[in-house]
């Protein structure tokens, strides 16, 4: 199974989705950059392409500090760059590499790219209801960014959009107790154009960094592979556990 990006693009950039408290939003989307006596620049933050993973993560738009979503768009040079200085634990191979593209303020900051299970959008979990359902042989890919990484991303934004209402459908629609229930209400959201349309992404990276990433076939692809399998079940959640260092 090879780790592939999953997102929403276009020929300007590409998405990711964040989950912030409301004053945090309010100033982003009214601004259109980050700002406010309530966000910290430099803090770690982890951005994500999969819309489901957000909502899976901010309980659609509830929990506290996380009941706005935010998307955000980077250009697909940010992007890149943002990767080229990124480690993968999981792949083993923990090597990074911080090309010209990176500007001096994120030099010696680190992030972290995460492979996770996917969670299908267009339907909940029958194990534990309310949370998109895993699919274990997907994996979606997090990032985590610190330092000057983190304060490259956040004067990368070139647009901000509020789509905290489009999670909150999505999360109305997983509380069927049925479900062909979910199957339509998720239909329904779908032919409406509420949904974001995720499709395979390659960054523009070297071609040794996308292999110590998993982006390509070999020993860290394939470590990324087993995850969930023996030993690799043991790592645990790096959202929560794995520090970036």
């Amino acid at each position: 199974m090879l780790s592939k990006i999953r997102a929403e693009q276009d020929e300007e950039g590409v998405y990711f989705y964040q989950a912030f408290n409301s004053a945090i939003a309010d100033y982003a989307v009214e601004n259109q950059r980050f700002g406010g006596d309530d966000f910290k620049p430099i803090r770690t933050t982890w951005i994500k392409p999969s819309f489901t993973w957000v909502l899976y993560r901010s309980g659609y738009a509830t929990k506290p500090n996380q009941e706005r979503i935010l998307k955000v768009k980077l250009s697909h040079e940010a992007f890149a760059a943002i990767l080229s200085a990124c480690r993968c634990p999981e792949g083993g191979l923990d090597e990074t590499y911080a090309p010209a593209a990176v500007s001096r303020s994120s030099a010696g900051s680190r992030g972290v790219v995460q492979w996770d299970p996917e969670r299908d959008l267009m339907m909940f979990d029958p194990k534990k209801k309310n949370v998109p359902r895993k699919m274990l042989r997907e994996r979606s890919i997090q990032i985590g960014l610190q330092g000057g990484l983190s304060e490259l991303y956040v004067v990368s934004a070139l647009s901000i959009e509020d789509v905290t209402e489009r999670a909150h459908e999505v999360g109305r629609a997983h509380k069927c107790k049925k479900e062909k229930d979910c199957e339509a209400a998720m239909q329904t959201l779908k032919q409406e154009g509420i949904l974001p349309l995720e499709r395979d992404y390659v960054p523009d990276l070297r071609e040794d960094h996308k292999l110590r990433l998993g982006l390509l076939p070999g020993e860290a692809a394939d470590r990324i592979a087993r995850l969930g399998m023996g030993e690799a079940a043991k790592i645990k959640d790096v959202n929560q556990d794995v520090k970036i260092s």
